[in-house]
């Protein structure tokens, strides 16, 4: 069929238009004239007109009939078109007359979709009133054909009319010599040439002549495949390509196709617009939720830092636990129980520091779960501050931070643990049991001395006193006494200086300590808040989401820029 190239060119702009009008209701930009498809397309929808003349019984249906290749219009040696008829595409075939001389015909041929005849009377018989006909139709026409026939190519009606309407046509005319099978190849030579002479004559210039057979045309093309040598005898092959020429270039048909691409580019433009905003918007919210991260990063560095304002508290916790520590060491080193301790394995100091560590620990452990939920409140307080603000930028409602948040149960005992654990290890690295079982073993070695010398006093006293020495016996025992008092007294006083070491060592060990706990608290802060920046995911993947879905419409956007500008380059 012809007009390939016209026909393709409208089936994509029809389709760029399509996906410009979806795409800009995706967008939600103003599909404008592309509102109403329907209305929007039809001019491109509109048929082309072709407009057949000639004498009675010049061949113009059988020429139809070849063009279309479907015999559609009745032809006989007897004239059959007494009216002016137009043929145009209905599912339902019937007639409908208009007036005495015009009749239209609707017929079920997929051709009619895109190309309307005008089938006319003989025009020498015509009447006056199917004169005026036809001629309300060439204004509109894409292309007229004046059909003779080669027995007789002169016909002066016809010539009358040509040189009458010929002014109008311009480029839209065409002169066709039926039944060429009629005539040898020299024949249709001169004829030619006296076709070109005569046309000059009347109208002042040579149009395009075509020599075909309608019948040949239309035998060919309804055989499965098409008789292509039997095709190319009837001529049609040159005429279609003229035909082809014509519809495609059609300066009336370019201007619809060109409005319908300047109103879809415009459109286009209009969606460009609105996607570039919104990339900037989203690329905007994603800003802003970045600085909202950087304040929660900052809360969480503020937080951590706090640890400079907590090494006092996290010292007093190991100092008060010390104090008690040194009131248990304190009853472990009274004279008898340091005596007693004289005859078997002392584990005070272990005693000592698994309670140390046993206290420490769960008051540690305390002071993390009072200060989990300070740091819960500051969340809390933050996201406050969130709510509001992600509504108003990115207009949707924040997840609940109760219920999302579930109060920071695991991170609150995350923080508790971490931090017990921690004291524990801070406490058994100060070395408080080594260094205090030295210095009771040294406590212990003096003292066994002063019970040693004693107790040798008093064995020499019985020794001396069974052999009646009674003197020396008596002076021995006074010796044991004064020794066991000066023993005694010296177990008082290094009971005092051991636990006197012990608060200077626990007191000193004080900062050391909770310089021990600053990395796992730092960390257990952090790792709060990087809990708490969780609750940002739902709120980042939004905007993500409408990033994921803004590409795929840039990529549609470009690939419909691409064709529409294709197409202007075949314009």
């Amino acid at each position: 069929m012809f007009g390939e190239r016209y026909f393709a060119t409208r089936e994509r702009l029809s389709a760029v238009v399509r996906g410009v009008r979806e795409l800009a209701e995706d967008t939600g930009t103003e599909t404008g004239p592309l509102a109403d498809e329907y209305a929007f397309l039809a001019g491109l929808s509109e048929p082309f007109q072709f407009v057949v003349c000639g004498e009675i019984n010049a061949g113009k249906s059988a020429f139809i009939n070849g063009l279309f290749g479907a015999p559609f219009c009745p032809s006989d040696v007897l004239p059959t078109t007494k009216e002016v008829q137009w043929i145009r595409y209905g599912r339902r075939e019937f007639d409908e007359r208009q007036s005495e001389c015009l009749v239209h015909s609707f017929r079920d041929h997929e051709f009619l979709l895109d190309f309307s005849v005008v089938d006319t009377p003989g025009t020498n018989g015509i009447s006056p009133e199917a004169l005026e006909a036809i001629k309300t139709f060439l204004p509109d026409a894409d292309l007229v054909f004046f059909v003779f026939p080669v027995t007789n190519p002169w016909g002066a009606a016809t010539w009358n009319f040509v040189s009458d309407v010929a002014s109008d046509l311009k480029d839209r005319m065409a002169v066709v010599l039926q039944q060429k099978d009629l005539r040898n190849d020299d024949d249709m030579k001169v004829m030619m040439g006296h076709i070109a002479e005569l046309a000059v004559h009347k109208i002042g210039e040579a149009p395009e002549v075509f020599p075909v057979s309608g019948l040949q045309a239309l035998e060919a093309k309804q055989q499965d495949p098409v008789r292509t040598l039997l095709y190319q005898e009837s001529g049609y092959p040159a005429l279609e390509r003229y035909v082809s020429r014509k519809v495609s270039g059609s300066p009336k048909r370019r201007e619809v196709l060109r409005g319908i691409r300047d109103g879809t580019a415009a459109v286009l433009r209009g969606i460009e617009d609105r996607m570039e905003i919104r990339r900037n918007t989203l690329d905007s919210d994603q800003g802003f939720l970045s600085d909202i991260e950087t304040e929660v990063d900052r809360e969480r560095e503020l937080q951590a830092q706090r640890l400079a304002e907590k090494f006092s508290g996290l010292g007093e916790v190991f100092g008060e636990q010390a104090e008690k520590a040194a009131r248990l060491l304190e009853e472990r080193t009274t004279m008898w129980r340091s005596l007693w301790s004289l005859f078997h394995k002392d584990g005070t100091p272990a005693e000592i520091e698994k309670g140390l560590i046993e206290a420490v620990q769960e008051a540690i452990e305390g002071l993390a779960s009072d200060d989990s939920e300070e740091l819960v409140d500051v969340c809390r307080g933050h996201w406050q501050t969130v709510i509001p603000r992600v509504e108003e930028r990115l207009e949707m409602p924040p997840p609940d931070f109760e219920k999302e948040s579930q109060g920071f149960a695991g991170s609150k005992e995350r923080f508790s643990k971490r931090l017990g654990g921690a004291a524990r290890k801070a406490v058994v690295a100060q070395k408080i049991r080594g260094m205090l079982d030295s210095e009771m073993e040294e406590r212990r070695g003096s003292l066994r001395k002063f019970v040693t010398a004693t107790l040798l006093l008093v064995i020499g006293a019985g020794l001396f006193g069974s052999l009646q020495a009674n003197l020396l016996a008596v002076a021995l025992l006074v010796s044991a006494l004064v020794v066991l008092t000066v023993g005694l007294l010296r177990a008082r006083r290094s009971s005092r200086q051991l636990i006197a070491w012990f608060e200077e060592r626990t007191s000193a060990c004080r900062r050391p300590f909770a310089e021990h706990l600053a990395a796992d608290y730092q960390e257990g802060v952090r790792g709060f808040f990087v809990e708490y920046a969780t609750m940002f995911e739902g709120i980042r993947r939004h905007v993500a989401d409408l990033k994921m879905k803004l590409k795929p419409q840039l990529d549609k956007w470009n690939n419909l820029f691409l064709e529409l500008n294709a197409i202007d380059q075949d314009l």
